[in-house]
C-alpha cells in the first residue's frame, strides 16, 4: 500500500508527535538516585595505585548496594585525555559470578562507611611495575602518569547473582593525579 502525496503530508506530523512522545515518556522515566554518598580517604595525588584506599560514606538514611559480582562491585580507574579532553575507562575484565555468598547483597547501611576496593591492577600493563595504563576495549597504552578518578556503580536496591535491581547509579571520586 502507497500513501499520496496528501496521504503523506497528512501522516508525517502524526508520526513527529508520536516519537516525540514517546521520547518524551521516556526522558521521564528517568530516575536519579537519592542517595546521599560521600568519599572519604581520597588524597590530591599519589605514587602507586595500591596507596588509594578510599571509604564510601552513606550519609542517607536508606541503604546502597554494590554488586555480588567480581570485580563489579570495586570502583573502576579512568583516565584524563588531555589531547581529547575525554575521561577513559581502564580495561576492566570479565564479571564473574562464582563469588562467595553469592545471593546475599553487599549492604552499605545508612549513616555508615565502607572501604571501597579499587580495582586497578588491568588497568595496567604489570601489576607488580606498571608502566601503562591501558584503556578498556581497545588496549591502548597512555602514560602512568596523569589525572585520575574512579567510578563506582551501586543501587538503591539489592544486587546480587539472582537479583538485578532496576536502577544502576554511579559514584565518582575527585580527581587525583599519579606522579609515579
Amino acid at each position: 500500500m502507497s500513501l499520496s502525496w496528501h496521504e503523506a503530508e497528512i501522516v508525517k506530523p502524526l508520526l513527529t508527535l508520536i516519537v516525540v512522545a514517546i521520547a518524551s515518556a521516556s526522558l521521564g522515566q528517568q530516575v536519579k538516585s537519592t542517595a546521599s554518598l560521600q568519599w572519604a580517604n581520597v588524597n590530591s595525588g599519589y605514587h602507586r595505585f595500591e596507596e588509594i584506599k578510599p571509604q564510601l560514606v552513606n550519609k542517607g538514611d536508606f541503604s546502597i548496594f554494590l554488586s555480588r559480582l567480581w570485580p563489579d562491585g570495586s570502583a573502576h580507574l579512568e583516565r584524563f585525555n588531555q589531547d581529547s579532553g575525554n575521561w577513559e575507562t581502564g580495561e576492566w575484565g570479565i564479571t564473574c559470578g562464582t563469588v562467595a555468598q553469592p545471593t546475599v547483597p553487599i549492604e552499605i547501611k545508612p549513616h555508615s562507611q565502607q572501604d571501597i576496593h579499587v580495582y586497578w591492577q588491568l588497568s595496567t600493563d604489570k601489576w607488580e611495575n606498571p608502566k601503562h595504563f591501558i584503556l578498556f576495549h581497545s588496549l591502548e597504552q597512555r602514560p602512568l602518569e596523569g589525572k585520575y578518578r574512579f567510578v563506582l556503580r551501586y543501587a538503591e536496591q539489592p544486587w546480587t547473582l539472582v537479583h538485578h535491581p532496576s536502577a544502576i547509579y554511579s559514584f565518582t571520586s575527585p580527581e587525583f593525579v599519579l606522579v609515579p
